[in-house]
């Protein structure tokens, strides 16, 4: 983790697939919303504060790059947060 006690904005873009599953656990919440966090805080982490659970969270991107939930956010940046992806 870094050391900096400095605060980064963050833009949360989350899937249909994710809202969803928020909307059926009574959660409903907006496709985009913009926090504050302090840096080096992991994405696992900023998940847990907004009531998400890493494990509905399998694929991350960071500035379109894909990333780990455990990741530590350094600078403003924007997170596509996508639920899990079913088929058939």
């Amino acid at each position: 983790m870094s050391a900096k006690n400095t605060d980064i904005t963050l833009t949360l873009n989350m899937s249909e697939s994710l809202l969803s599953i928020l909307r059926d656990a009574g959660r409903p919440g907006q496709p985009t919303c913009r926090i504050r966090v302090q840096a080096g805080t992991p994405i696992r982490q900023i998940l847990i504060d907004q009531g998400i659970s890493p494990l509905l969270v399998p694929l991350i991107f960071l500035d379109s790059r894909k990333v780990s939930v455990d990741t530590p956010l350094e600078a403003d940046a924007v997170l596509a947060l996508h639920g899990p992806l079913a088929g058939g």
